[in-house]
C-alpha cells in the first residue's frame, strides 16, 4: 500500500514535468507541380518528379497524440506544354521550372498514441499533418537553351500599361496538408514516409494565370524578351492570341513534397521519469 501510494505521488507531482522528447532528422524525397502546364496528373504524374530534400527538428507532446515541428526543404518543380496530350497544350508550347525554398511549421496528429524510443507498444502510427508555411520561388523559362526569369519580364503585361496589378510576390505563404506513417527503428532513431500537398494563394507559381496581352506594347515597356516568352504558340488565334486564354485564373498551383524521414532523437529521460519508472 505504501508503494503505490508512493507512485501515486510521485505520478501526480511529475505529470506537468514529463519532458517532452526532442527529434533532430533528415528528410529525403521528391517535389511535384500541378497548375496550368499540368492539369492532369493521372496522365503526366510520372513526368518532371524532382528529388528534393530537407532538415526537421519536432517536439513531441506529452500526451503522445501530438508532434510539432518545424522544417526546411528544397525541391524544385517543372513542367512543359509538348509532353502534353492535349493539342490545345501543345500549340501554346510553353513551359517553365523553379526552385521552391520552404519554411514550415506543422502539426503532426496520430491516429493512435506513440512514443518515440517504444520499442513494443506505442512504436508506430499512421498520422495527419497540416500547417503553415513560407516559401520562396522564381520561375524561368527556356529560350534557345537559356532559362529567364519570367515575373521580371511581365509575360502577361503586369505593371504596364497593358494591366496595371502588381507583380506577383516571389515569396507567399502555403497550406502545407498530408498524410504519413511513422515507426521507431531503435530507442533513439524513427522512420517516417509521408505525402504532402502544399495550398497556394497564386496562380503564378509557372508564370501562367490569365490572357495573352498586346506583344508590341508588351516589348516596348517590358523588354523584347517579354512577348517572346510570354507567346511562344505554333499557331495563332486569328492573326495573334491576343485577349485569348493563356491559362486557367479560376485553378490555383498547387506543389507537393513527398518522401522519408529519418530522425533522432537525443533526449534522456528527466530525473522525475527516472524516479517513476524505479518505482
Amino acid at each position: 500500500m505504501k508503494n503505490i501510494l508512493t507512485v501515486c505521488l510521485i505520478m501526480l507531482f511529475c505529470h506537468s514535468n514529463f519532458s517532452q522528447s526532442e527529434e533532430f532528422g533528415l528528410w529525403l524525397g521528391t517535389s511535384f507541380y500541378l497548375g496550368d502546364l499540368n492539369p492532369s496528373p493521372n496522365k503526366n504524374f510520372h513526368k518532371n518528379i524532382n528529388p528534393a530534400l530537407g532538415i526537421i527538428y519536432k517536439r513531441n507532446h506529452r500526451n503522445l497524440r501530438y508532434s510539432y515541428r518545424l522544417h526546411f526543404m528544397y525541391g524544385k518543380v517543372e513542367a512543359y506544354d509538348f509532353q502534353s496530350e492535349d493539342p490545345w497544350q501543345q500549340n501554346r508550347s510553353l513551359n517553365f521550372q523553379t526552385t521552391i525554398l520552404e519554411l514550415g511549421a506543422i502539426i503532426e496528429v496520430n491516429f493512435v498514441k506513440y512514443k518515440v524510443g517504444e520499442m513494443n507498444k506505442l512504436n508506430q502510427t499512421p498520422f495527419l499533418f497540416f500547417g503553415l508555411a513560407g516559401y520562396n520561388f522564381k520561375p524561368k523559362g527556356l529560350y534557345n537553351d537559356s532559362w529567364y526569369d519570367l515575373q521580371a519580364l511581365s509575360t502577361e503585361g503586369q505593371e504596364t500599361s497593358l494591366n496595371t496589378t502588381k507583380k506577383y510576390k516571389l515569396n507567399q505563404l502555403a497550406i502545407p496538408i498530408g498524410i504519413g506513417y511513422k515507426v521507431n527503428v531503435s530507442k533513439n532513431l524513427s522512420f517516417a514516409f509521408e505525402a504532402g500537398a502544399r495550398l497556394l494563394f497564386t496562380d503564378y507559381l509557372d508564370d501562367v494565370s490569365k490572357k495573352y496581352v498586346d506583344p508590341g506594347v508588351l516589348a516596348e515597356e517590358a523588354g523584347i524578351l517579354s512577348p517572346i516568352l510570354a507567346d511562344k504558340s505554333n499557331n495563332q488565334v486569328g492573326d495573334r492570341n491576343v485577349g485569348h486564354e493563356r491559362g486557367n485564373s479560376e485553378l490555383k498551383d498547387w506543389y507537393f513534397f513527398s518522401g522519408l524521414t529519418f530522425t533522432y532523437t537525443f533526449n534522456k529521460k528527466s530525473e522525475c521519469e527516472q524516479r517513476f519508472m524505479r518505482k
